[in-house]
This record gives C-alpha cells, structure tokens and sequence, in this order.
C-alpha cells in the first residue's frame, strides 16, 4: 500500500505508526507534506523511514485541521484524477464541501470521510467511515481494510 498525507502531525504519525504495526504499509511507502519540518512528529516520521516533503505536490489523504482544508484543496485539485481516493480526517469538514471544491477539476470525485482516534497507533483504535454514491462501498471497504 502506497499512502500520503498532507500535514506531519499528530494525526498523521498515528496512523503512519499504526500502518507499519499492522504490516499494512512499509514506511518507506508513506509520504507526508508539513511546511514545518522542524515540527517533533516530523523528526519521528523521519525517524520511522516516513518520507517527508514540505510541499504537497501530489493527492494524498488529509490530516490538517479543518479549517486548513479549503487551502489544501485548492493546491491538490488540479492533480486530482478519477483514480484517486480523496479520504479526509478533518471533523466537521462534510463530503459535498469537498467534492465542490473538486469538481471544477474533476467530474465525479472519489471523497470517504473518516474518524480515527488516535489510539490506532497502538492498534486499538476505532475509525468510522462515511461515503457518497460517487465513493461507492468498495471504496469504503478499501480503506477500511487498510485502516
């Protein structure tokens, strides 16, 4: 499994440390994009073998706050292609609000929104899920499998 994410921090370590304790995902595998890379969760995804960026460059699944959402999406819509799954973390921040801020570059975007809780870094956690018709179930049950 191949997988990025857009912010370095806490969420995203969580769930780089969780995929490599599940044998899900090889760190080496893993991306993540902070303009920050003094940030600690920086330093230990670095340390883990988690391959970081300070610019966003490619679609990946967002681990921002949400009110950092709308920037991120207007610097990742244009490389948005029909293959790609968008899955955003971000609490509060709705598929449709997504998918229209998508949808000028990209008809029918792909959008699963999720709740992690941190404790998926020790493998114990719980995630919920949510998709739209444009997302179907084996979208869904992709990442859930991945998760």
């Amino acid at each position: 499994m191949s997988v990025g994410f857009i912010g370095a921090g806490q969420l995203a370590f969580a769930l780089a440390k969780g995929f490599t304790a599940a044998g899900v995902g090889a760190a080496h595998k893993i991306m993540a994009s902070s303009p920050d890379m003094d940030l600690a969760t920086v330093s230990a995804l670095r340390k883990m073998g988690v391959n970081l960026t300070p610019t966003t460059g490619r679609p990946c699944s967002t681990a921002v706050k949400p009110h950092i959402i709308p920037f991120i999406l207007d610097e990742i819509a244009a490389d948005i292609e029909a293959r790609h799954i968008v899955v955003s973390c971000a609490a509060g921040v709705t598929i449709s609000s997504i998918q229209k801020k998508l949808t000028a570059f990209q008809p029918a975007p792909k959008v699963i929104c999720c709740m992690t809780n941190t404790p998926v870094v020790v493998r114990e956690g719980a995630t919920v899920y949510a998709t739209k018709p444009q997302s179907s179930r084996q979208y869904g049950t992709g990442i859930k499998t991945e998760i």
